[in-house]
């Protein structure tokens, strides 16, 4: 009886957190699919042009990310950082990283920003699109 009633609170232990652990996943604001709307660069807003009219951005729970970007897909691993307001993109191909600023985040609007190693910033704007890379 003993060892029943064990296996019984270690399965409800087990239980309540997974379901923890789902809920807090899918309801991360980022997770979403983004189409591109537009950049800012030296505080002038440029809206998508015809190269960049299809790029989107797909985050999804399970840390995956696929984005178009000037037509071409890249995909990989992507994880936030909610104390530095960063998220981060690592390319499956080549490995290498790119480190975006969480700007603002709502559940239309995505902007994120990128700074290039001479210190000039360009800012992402993203729109919730229902979608769908793959």
């Amino acid at each position: 009886m003993i060892i029943a009633d064990r296996r019984f609170f270690i399965l409800l232990a087990y239980l309540l957190t997974a379901s923890i652990c789902y809920s807090q996943s899918t309801n991360n604001p980022l997770i979403h699919n983004w189409r591109y709307a537009g950049v800012e660069e030296f505080g002038v807003m440029k809206q998508a042009d015809s190269t960049m009219k299809n790029d989107m951005l797909q985050l999804k729970a399970d840390g995956i990310f696929i984005m178009i970007k000037n037509g071409k897909e890249i995909n990989g691993v992507w994880s936030a950082n909610e104390k530095n307001e960063t998220i981060s993109l690592t390319d499956s191909k080549t490995k290498k990283s790119l480190i975006y600023n969480i700007k603002s985040i709502d559940e239309k609007t995505l902007i994120i920003e990128y700074q290039t190693p001479d210190l000039v910033r360009t800012r992402y704007k993203y729109e919730a699109s229902n979608e769908r890379l793959k």
